[in-house]
């Protein structure tokens, strides 16, 4: 039987940025037909190949190959981000961008007959006409694939094909996966879910600091090899993570318990002493954001109780946790965390600006500038000054900012979702310092992160797997320990 010929052939690709070199003398290949899994941890490259592949950027050096499409031509991506629109119907996202016309008008009939054949495919053919925003989250991932089905690719490319999705709406999603596949659809399929690869995969490539360090058949290896090849066999041994020591006798400050959110996570158990960093881990779509959430008062559906010290926690939403004493920062500081238009020290102040007026009721300029000099002090805000637009500075100093407004209040617990995403090496190790000194000096820090290096400073971290507590980590332990821990082992 003749070998299959090579749908996509990635041949030395190489890629910098300043200096940080995001790919290096990277080669892959993928057969008409198969499947190929590929991971690595962030930060890895994995974004940067995709972009290439698909044509975003191009290559410092080497070259693609696409079989008998030409460059580009036969690639189409799901993205992990939903690029539908909402008030469109299914079938119409389905010809989005890529109409039928007749006399240079849409040919809806053809439109619809087309979307609800696609669909047929998938067993989704009664939701042809619905609009996409009311559709389930299974069926909104399907509209996309068959939009980028309905292109003809010769490669497929789905990035976390399954975030927001439940187990059994993945294992739909595999399914017909595995039928495109038997068309001669290939697939490269990125995910932080290693265990899926085996359901829909033949083929590995690991990418390790923009390196290929693995590249085989997924035949006879398991998660932990996988894993092994994602950290390195040096830092799995040495990266062991030793926070400052805890304080002897600490008293629990923060105690959740019986708590439950939808129906996909129930009966959940935490508590954090003063003095104490506690992280919640977990791949996404684990529970542990919606936990951390819940204790803010973010989460409508959430039930049980939260406690801070011996008071419980008046029901779950924002006011009743920060009356409570609780502070946060959300997971997306772009969404709820500054106000644009406000200056640094508008937003730093935002929580306390109560108590920042004068006798008659007045808000005074200089009540709120001493505040926000402590705030950016204690937080090592970089800015002209406190009239600086928020939206003026750095990734890293607009993060510090939502810190410091977080800190505002003095709270007793402190819940950080995603504390350093999207700021750079030096500002991430200043949020880490401030946050240890606040532990020390007594407050309750809870971390729930995507990032690995948040947990550097953690006692202990507990990690989510599925909607449950899966295992408890104790410091020193090792990256390796906890990337096997994330992923179910």
């Amino acid at each position: 039987m003749a070998e299959p010929s090579p749908a996509v052939v990635a041949t030395g690709i190489s890629k910098t940025f300043g200096a940080v070199h995001a790919l290096d003398d990277v080669s892959l290949s993928v057969k008409q037909g198969s499947s190929l899994a590929l991971f690595g941890r962030n930060g890895a490259g994995k974004s940067t190949l995709i972009s290439i592949i698909t044509g975003l950027q191009k290559p410092d050096t080497g070259t693609l190959e696409f079989g008998n499409f030409g460059a580009g031509g036969g690639i189409e991506c799901v993205y992990q981000r939903s690029t539908l629109v909402p008030g469109f119907t299914a079938a119409e996202n389905v010809s989005l961008n890529n109409y039928h016309t007749k006399a240079g008008a849409i040919d809806w009939r053809v439109l619809r007959r087309r979307g609800v054949e696609m669909l047929a495919e998938w067993d989704c053919a009664d939701v042809a006409n619905i609009a996409v925003e009311n559709l389930a989250p299974v069926e909104k991932k399907i509209v996309e694939i068959c939009r980028a089905l309905s292109r003809n690719p010769s490669v497929l490319l789905l990035d976390e094909p399954t975030a927001g999705l439940d187990y059994a709406s993945a294992q739909r999603l595999f399914a017909r996966i595995r039928e495109a596949r038997s068309r001669g659809v290939s697939l490269i399929f990125v995910s932080h879910h290693l265990e899926e690869s085996f359901d829909v995969c033949d083929h590995t490539v690991v990418l390790r600091d923009g390196r290929v360090v693995l590249d085989r058949k997924l035949e006879g290896l398991g998660i932990k090899d996988i894993v092994g090849a994602m950290i390195g066999e040096t830092r799995a041994r040495s990266d062991a993570i030793v926070p400052t020591e805890l304080p002897n006798n600490s008293k629990r400050l923060l105690a959740v318990e019986n708590l439950s959110i939808g129906n996909g996570i129930s009966e959940i158990d935490l508590s954090v002493s003063e003095g104490e960093c506690v992280g919640l881990a977990g791949l996404e779509g684990a529970g542990h954001m919606r936990v951390a959430q819940a204790i803010c008062g973010l989460r409508s559906d959430a039930s049980g109780t939260v406690s801070v010290g011996d008071k419980q926690v008046s029901g779950f939403g924002v006011p009743a946790s920060l009356k409570a004493g609780i502070g946060f920062i959300p997971e997306d500081r772009h969404d709820g965390g500054y106000v644009p238009a406000l200056s640094v020290s508008e937003n730093a102040t935002l929580p306390i600006m109560g108590a920042l007026r004068n006798s008659v009721g007045m808000l005074t300029r200089s009540a709120r500038e001493k505040a926000y000099r402590h705030l950016s002090g204690a937080w090592s805000i970089k800015s002209d000054g406190p009239d600086q637009p928020v939206e003026e500075l750095s990734g890293g100093n607009q993060q510090k900012v939502v810190l410091a407004r977080a800190m505002s209040t003095d709270p007793r617990v402190i819940v950080l979702m995603n504390p350093t995403a999207g700021v750079d090496v030096a500002a991430k190790w200043s949020i880490y310092e401030t946050v240890k000194s606040n532990a020390a000096a007594g407050k309750a820090v809870l971390i729930a992160s995507a990032e690995d290096d948040d947990f550097s400073i953690c006692h202990r971290v507990i990690v989510m797997f599925r909607g449950k507590f899966h295992r408890e980590l104790k410091a020193p332990f090792s990256g390796h320990e906890l990337a096997l821990a994330i992923q179910g082992e």
